[in-house]
């Protein structure tokens, strides 16, 4: 048993132990906080099957002041038809609904598949047919249904070809379609009264012309905020050891 004259001493570090490892939860707790307030971009990604066989797709979309961009890719290799393709993306936004979204650029890598060899060829020049509107609280970005510019959808997104740089799945479907753009498009889309710090809710990917089907998507998760939380503990924790273990010598 210790001499009361030395408890006082142990109990007293034991709480203030215990006061630094709440500081440090706390501190975890804001960095966070602070971390999310600050995250105006999001990941979002889909997997599943719809009528012309699997379909995937990934987004990122962030937004700023006016203006929601959005990076769209397809993550089927070698399709075999055209409602397989990305062809759009609703996005719901927190923090009040833009009244209007007008797309205000879209880029991206064209190319004209020939569906009974399979090869492909460049097109020079930027999609041109996707559109953006807002219907019933929801941002639509598209090249086929609300929010598309008006005929026949072209530019949907295709994934990589298959085996020696093919596409050799491809039927009449999707080289109707051409061009088409591969792997990825970005769409810079005005928004009038979105901010850097409008939070994204969810969004909803879209295949096919008509489209044909939907599927919702995924959030990503956020490495960045849980890395700042956890390093502020780690490095309180640290402290604390390095702490006790001086008092420890000094009362040798």
């Amino acid at each position: 048993m210790f001499p009361k004259a030395l408890m006082v001493p142990v109990v007293m570090r034991q709480m203030q132990g215990k006061r630094l490892l709440m500081g440090g939860l706390a501190l975890g707790l804001v960095l966070l906080l602070t971390s999310a307030a600050q995250a105006i971009s999001m990941d979002f990604t889909a997997s599943g099957v719809g009528g012309d066989g699997p379909e995937s797709a990934s987004a990122t979309v962030t937004t700023g002041a006016g203006t929601v961009t959005v990076v769209l890719s397809s993550l089927i290799n070698n399709p075999t038809a055209a409602g397989q393709l990305v062809s759009g993306i609703q996005i719901n936004l927190g923090g009040g609904v833009p009244a209007t979204a007008t797309l205000s650029s879209q880029s991206g890598p064209l190319i004209n598949i020939n569906s009974s060899t399979g090869t492909f060829t460049p097109v020079a020049g930027n999609p041109t047919h996707w559109g953006a509107t807002v219907s019933g609280g929801t941002i639509f970005l598209a090249t086929a249904g609300t929010g598309s510019q008006p005929g026949n959808p072209i530019n949907l997104i295709i994934g990589s070809p298959g085996a020696g740089g093919l596409y050799s799945n491809a039927n009449p479907s999707i080289s109707n379609r051409n061009p088409v753009i591969q792997n990825t498009g970005t769409f810079l889309v005005s928004t009038p009264g979105v901010s850097a710090t409008t939070p994204i809710n969810s969004v909803v990917f879209e295949f096919g012309t008509g489209p044909d089907s939907t599927l919702p998507g995924v959030p990503v998760p956020e490495p960045t905020s849980l890395l700042l939380a956890g390093t502020a503990l780690v490095g309180l924790g640290g402290v604390w050891r390095r702490r006790r273990s001086k008092r420890a010598l000094a009362a040798v």
